[in-house]
């Protein structure tokens, strides 16, 4: 507890600092543009890796082994299509906000639509951040995620996004990144590198769990084609890693950021599959007998690793967790202040940050069933967005858009993955996974046809 102290102290003491440095709106929503690519990089790193990719991998290694890591690894490769045919043009757009670049591409109609997809979604995915730290605090503090563990969760993130805006979320981004990969590391090495001999805890060579198939009877080639085009878009042109690329200080620091991290989230999901893999054979759910389903990683900081490692590996899982949800925060704040409300005024984003923030909140204590409602508007994102926005994005001054063509191609092929979210959501209706992909193909072929020469 008293580390959790120390590391807040030293967040809040990023904040402050950074309140004092803030003097105009891009200031606050792109951290000057003026990143060199060693910070973009670890922002980069440390929005990527936030709760789906750090304690969602390890859950799933857990059920379907070391095929889970195709979570991150196509989203390395969604950063080698983003670094080959983004990262330049996207920075010489000169924009502030993703939708932003909807406009300069296509009109205002589409800047409008990407930001309320954006905007409306984003509140419960930072809700579902905010769960997912809350649950993680409730550890450390002896009992079960609940009122307590959500509010100390959202007032840590709200304060110091509110204060230092983009410039404390870089700051405290490249904290975080250190943090957690001294943490993930050194548990690997602890339980792999034979430090554990003598022990009670297992000394496990990597042979010792036989099976390392990408692929096999849990995780197929559907389940990897239908992860590369959602999973994978989002890392090509998702709203907070395309948010890395306009706080850098010129396009060849933005690409060389996304490249750099394009391999070094491969070394990540070996590593966490690994201890993901390891607890699921030494250190077995079944061991907790019944009560909640405890995260393969939070058993490995509770149970298994010595008190200093177990300390490092928590500090490293709340850093993860933390650093995408302060991202979340600042960019919907950004959107709805700049491309909905047409507003650059500091004073008003910082309200948005304190408001969304306040409504992510009440929804991480309702529950995950509201969360998954509102969330269900993030489907439409990659099956009806990323497609027709890459084109615009690359045809830019060299093709005109027939904005109808395209207007229905964001449409239809968001309908394509919001439909199987509702039918799931509401009506536990399960439908094909390709569904989403059809979405994907159909936005994609309009926006090819929405382009005449000029």
């Amino acid at each position: 507890m008293k580390l959790l102290i120390i590391y807040f102290l030293v967040l809040g003491f990023i904040c402050i600092r950074d309140l004092f440095k803030v003097k105009n709106f891009d200031d606050y929503v792109v951290a000057g543009r003026k990143q060199s690519s060693p910070f973009v990089f670890m922002s980069l790193m440390a929005t990527v890796l936030g709760a789906s990719a750090t304690v969602g991998i390890a859950a799933r290694a857990e059920n379907i082994g070391f095929a889970a890591f195709w979570w991150l690894a196509v989203g390395a490769i969604g950063f080698w299509f983003q670094a080959a045919f983004l990262s330049k043009p996207v920075h010489d757009l000169d924009v502030r906000t993703l939708p932003e670049i909807a406009e300069k591409t296509v009109g205002k109609t589409g800047r409008k639509l990407v930001a309320l997809i954006i905007a409306v979604s984003w509140i419960g995915i930072i809700a579902a951040q905010f769960a997912a730290v809350a649950g993680f605090i409730g550890l450390v503090l002896g009992h079960d995620a609940g009122t307590q563990s959500v509010l100390i969760t959202a007032g840590i993130v709200i304060v110091y996004t509110l204060l230092g805006g983009q410039l404390s979320v870089v700051r405290t981004d490249a904290l975080q990144f250190g943090i957690l990969t001294l943490g993930f590391f050194a548990a690997a090495v602890y339980l792999f590198g034979g430090f554990a001999n003598g022990t009670a805890v297992p000394s496990a060579g990597l042979a010792t769990f036989g099976n390392f198939n990408l692929l096999n009877e849990k995780f197929g080639f559907t389940d990897l084609a239908m992860m590369l085009f959602t999973v994978g878009g989002a890392y090509f042109l998702g709203p907070d890693v395309i948010s890395r690329n306009l706080v850098a200080k010129d396009a060849s620091s933005a690409r060389k950021a996304v490249v750099a991290g394009s391999f070094a989230i491969l070394v990540f999901s070996v590593v966490i599959v690994l201890l993901g893999m390891w607890t699921a054979t030494y250190a077995p759910e079944t061991a907790h007998g019944v009560g909640p389903v405890m995260n393969p990683l939070f058993r490995l900081a509770s149970d298994v690793l010595p008190l200093p490692l177990a300390a490092l590996l928590s500090v490293g899982l709340l850093s993860a967790l933390l650093s995408s949800a302060d991202t979340c925060l600042i960019n919907s704040a950004a959107i709805f202040g700049s491309d909905i409300l047409n507003t650059r005024r500091i004073s008003v984003v910082r309200l948005l940050v304190v408001a969304i923030g306040i409504i992510a909140t009440f929804l991480a204590l309702q529950g995950k069933d509201i969360i998954g409602l509102l969330t269900m508007a993030y489907s439409v994102y990659t099956p009806g967005i990323v497609a027709p926005l890459a084109v615009a994005i690359i045809a830019h001054k060299k093709f005109n858009i027939k904005k109808s063509l395209w207007y229905t191609g964001v449409i239809v092929g968001g309908l394509f993955g919001l439909i199987p979210a509702i039918l799931v959501s509401t009506a536990k209706i399960q439908t094909p996974n390709y569904i989403p992909l059809i979405g994907v193909a159909v936005s994609l072929v309009f926006a090819l046809i929405s382009l005449k020469k000029n």
